[in-house]
């Protein structure tokens, strides 16, 4: 299948555009939005963000026109770069050419763009208004009416601009201008490597996962209960638009799918949608192992581990290994614990050092990672570890022996009585990362 690529451009670059289509057309399919105006770039990306796998923009004042809130971030997006060498080199021409151009008599909105530019600006015209406003169409607005404003005037004798969309304009009233934009060469080298990025994210997306899924009963589930649940998970998968396969196998429900849906359905292995779907509609604990690979035989191996991670873990719960036995879970909210089978080598050191086990030592770590801080409570620890209090108190002591926490008594959201015991991680910053990271 053809990678689609939106193009958000003015009307001026298409001609490049067109030469590149007609290049790429046995690997990608171009969908053209071209603007006549800024305000309208964030309304064409929203209107086609699920019609394409990627999009280019013409440069970066295009691109910063959209709100941050409203990118996709699993959607690439590339920018033709603005190039002060144009410029440059379009000055030099003109120098040489010619020599008879007054600097001071030309408006180079381009100047507002390239830092690196400032130093040059006090040679070019100072009329016109003040480029300053913290809103960013009005900065825009203020550039084309200085264009044409000037002119006018009869104040400045050529226009330098760098938004195609002005050109309509400074046509219309006649204004002398250059339109620098990108090189055909820049353009292509843009195309291609977005082409790549999304290449790569398609045969990701396209990876095999598989989930094993079962209720936690005393006895081992019954045929009829595997069925009850083998319908509620294809129900699931219709009301979120997936034809994937589920399966019943030996003791568990398997659900074959891709790493694409996967992460659909887990908001980036984040939060198991079909966890939450499952919980309201039956009454005993649901466990799910997720697993990838580059094959389903993978695949189905590291879910059931998966399986095993959340069947050690306390109430319903969702847990994801990959293909690098890289373990994150439980996906119940958006901040889940992270781990590794094969772990760290220095994590594995540091945690032999301390005479603990590997794996925990990874929890406690990503736990305070997403705690933003190096100090926890017994309660914390006892929490990431899924286990008893007493349990976690005997890990941490086992530390302290070892010299690599501390205990401090502190107070915490304005709490009333005695400060609460908390173990403070000297291997780990304040922000609960690793010392050196």
């Amino acid at each position: 299948m053809k990678i689609k690529l939106g193009i958000i451009t003015p009307e001026t670059h298409m001609d490049y555009f067109r030469v590149i289509e007609e290049e790429m057309r046995s690997v990608c399919q171009f969908r053209f939005l071209t603007i006549s105006n800024f305000r309208e770039t964030k309304d064409v990306y929203l209107k086609n963000l699920g019609l394409v796998d990627g999009f280019v923009i013409s440069g970066r004042f295009l691109y910063e026109s959209i709100d941050k809130e409203c990118l996709d971030a699993k959607v690439p997006t590339h920018i033709l770069q603005d190039n002060e060498n144009l410029l440059y080199r379009e000055l030099f021409r003109l120098l040489v050419t010619e020599p008879e151009l007054d600097i001071s008599r030309i408006y180079v909105d381009y100047a507002y763009i390239i830092d690196s530019f400032s130093e040059f600006q006090k040679y070019l015209t100072h009329e016109g208004k003040p480029v300053d406003s913290n809103d960013f169409f009005e900065r825009v607005e203020t550039m084309l009416e200085n264009h044409i404003t000037l002119w006018e005037e009869k104040k400045t004798d050529l226009s330098i601009t760098a938004f195609g969309h002005f050109v309509p304009e400074l046509k219309k009233h006649g204004v002398r201008y250059i339109l620098i934009r990108p090189t055909l060469e820049n353009m292509k080298e843009t195309i291609t490597e977005i082409i790549n990025e999304i290449t790569i994210l398609k045969l990701k997306n396209q990876r095999a996962v598989v989930a094993c899924l079962s209720m936690e009963t005393l006895q081992p589930p019954e045929t009829e209960q595997l069925q009850e649940l083998k319908d509620l998970v294809s129900r699931f998968l219709l009301s979120v638009n997936l034809a994937d396969t589920a399966q019943i196998s030996e003791k568990y429900v398997r659900l074959y799918t891709t790493y694409g849906s996967f992460m659909k359905i887990t908001s980036d292995a984040h939060n198991c949608t079909l966890l939450e779907y499952l919980d309201e509609s039956v009454s005993e604990t649901v466990k799910i192992g997720w697993g990838s690979g580059h094959e389903y035989y993978q695949a189905n191996e590291n879910a059931t581990k998966a399986y095993c991670q959340a069947k050690a873990f306390s109430g319903s719960c969702s847990f994801f290994i990959n293909e690098d036995q890289k373990v994150i879970g439980p996906m119940k909210s958006m901040n889940v614990i992270q781990f590794s089978e094969q772990g760290d080598p220095e994590i594995i050191a540091l945690a032999k050092s301390m005479g603990i086990n590997n794996i925990n030592l990874q929890k406690i770590i990503s736990y305070a990672g997403i705690m933003r801080t190096n100090k926890l409570s017994s309660e914390d620890v006892a929490q990431c570890l899924s286990m008893t209090v007493r349990g976690a108190n005997r890990i941490l002591n086992k530390i302290e022996e070892k010299n690599y926490v501390q205990t401090v008594f502190e107070k915490r959201d304005n709490s009333k009585g005695r400060p609460k015991k908390y173990y403070e991680l000297l291997f780990l910053d304040e922000d609960g990362n690793r010392s050196g990271e």
